[in-house]
């Protein structure tokens, strides 16, 4: 093993073992959101040099839905549960050998741009192994994108100490009823969470899921 990947696996199986996982799948229609990236993408690009993806967009719902649902930014010392006062989302990234997972700080407090263009340069420098250790640590929860392989669904390990991650599906069109009887082509993913089972229970999961979607929908469609 590489230097890489054996501290990868050493931190999994510390993960793994020591926090008790559960998780739970929900399917999210998020239409509006990828003909909104389809429509502005190349003008974002243009007026800000960074791309507009759906992993900002739901790095903001999530970064939004931890406020009502604090268990998921909290962690585990003995029998006490912390509670973190901020979001710090890290962001896997994959890289040769194995995967880095950047931290953006504050991110509950952060827009769609500020967000897309932090993801956007967090990215870029794992890539060009010029981040500095502060920006690799302190993390309170976790984000991957397996979609962007096309995968639809997986199940994440939690970072430990921490107390959740989110895995994001790739993006898939199916036909939907919606309106009542009527049948669309629709857009949807899944958002796949990943949380430590001694502090979090599955309908507080439940509703957090719910959450996200519904702070993802209220994500006004401007730039």
């Amino acid at each position: 093993m590489t230097g890489m990947r054996k501290a990868i696996a050493e931190n999994m199986v510390k993960s793994f073992y020591q926090a008790p996982h559960a998780s739970l799948i929900h399917e999210v229609d998020v239409t509006e959101v990828v003909d909104f990236i389809q429509k502005e993408k190349q003008h974002f690009f243009e007026k800000n040099k960074v791309k507009l993806t759906i992993t900002s967009f739901i790095a903001l719902a999530l970064s939004k839905a931890v406020k009502n649902f604090p268990l998921i930014n909290s962690t585990l010392q003995e029998d006490t549960i912390i509670l973190k006062k901020g979001v710090n989302l890290g962001i896997a990234v994959s890289v040769e050998n194995g995967i880095m997972v950047p931290v953006i700080k504050g991110t509950d407090q952060k827009d769609l741009l500020s967000l897309s263009k932090d993801i956007f340069d967090l990215a870029s420098r794992v890539r060009s192994n010029t981040l500095s250790p502060d920006e690799v640590t302190g993390g309170t929860l976790t984000m991957t994108n397996f979609g962007m392989s096309g995968i639809m669904i997986g199940i994440p390990i939690i970072r430990y100490p921490e107390m959740a991650i989110l895995g994001l599906g790739a993006v898939k069109k199916k036909p939907a009823v919606i309106d009542g009887d009527k049948i669309a082509i629709r857009s949807f993913m899944h958002l796949c969470l990943t949380f430590d089972h001694r502090v979090v229970d599955g309908m507080y999961g439940c509703a957090f899921l719910q959450e996200v979607e519904k702070c993802l929908k209220e994500i006004p469609l401007t730039i």
